[in-house]
């Protein structure tokens, strides 16, 4: 759920317990060449401005969408195979999307879905939602993410994501 709220648009006010937690995290994960006070360096407006550029809104592209459809048979459209993915796996968990201001396979609800099976137990759907639709498109988008040369936080943020993934997917694969 933290990385969820990690990757939504930055509203809140407690910039600098985000970016420890994103730090403590990298740490935990084996990035051991964070500095754990580096990623507090970007003002609250700073962190707004970089998400806009990156996530929703750039002059003449944006850098790194964040939904699974863009990336999915590489399209590069909303509401394509990627959302359907996403809602369809959703729905084996009995669960409607949500009504919010971003598609169904935006980053955000898909990684708040992941808490969610993982609060559940339920490690056949998770494997499945992982192997068969997360890493089909994360891949491609963190790539994206780190070739637009974001701030640090965005960066590690991306990179964490990628190994907490990871390491979920290793744990109910049962490897």
């Amino acid at each position: 759920y933290f990385l969820s709220a990690a990757f939504s648009y930055p509203e809140h006010d407690n910039l600098k317990q985000m970016s420890a937690a994103v730090s403590a995290l990298a740490w935990d994960m084996g990035m051991r060449d964070i500095e754990p006070e580096a990623l507090n360096k970007n003002a609250h407006d700073e962190l707004q401005a970089e998400y806009v550029r990156l996530f929703i809104n750039a002059p003449g592209n944006v850098a790194a969408p964040p939904y699974a459809s863009i990336y999915i048979q590489n399209r590069g459209i909303l509401f394509q195979q990627g959302h359907g993915q996403a809602v369809a796996f959703y729905h084996k968990a009995g669960l409607e999307p949500v009504e919010s201001g971003e598609c169904g396979d935006h980053i955000s609800h898909e990684l708040a879905f992941i808490g969610q099976l993982l609060d559940e137990q339920n490690e056949p759907l998770l494997h499945d939602f992982l192997s068969k639709h997360v890493f089909k498109w994360y891949p491609f988008f963190l790539q994206r993410l780190l070739d637009s040369q974001p701030c640090l936080f965005y960066k590690i943020l991306g990179q964490v994501t990628d190994l907490c993934l990871k390491q979920i997917n290793k744990e109910v694969a049962h490897e």
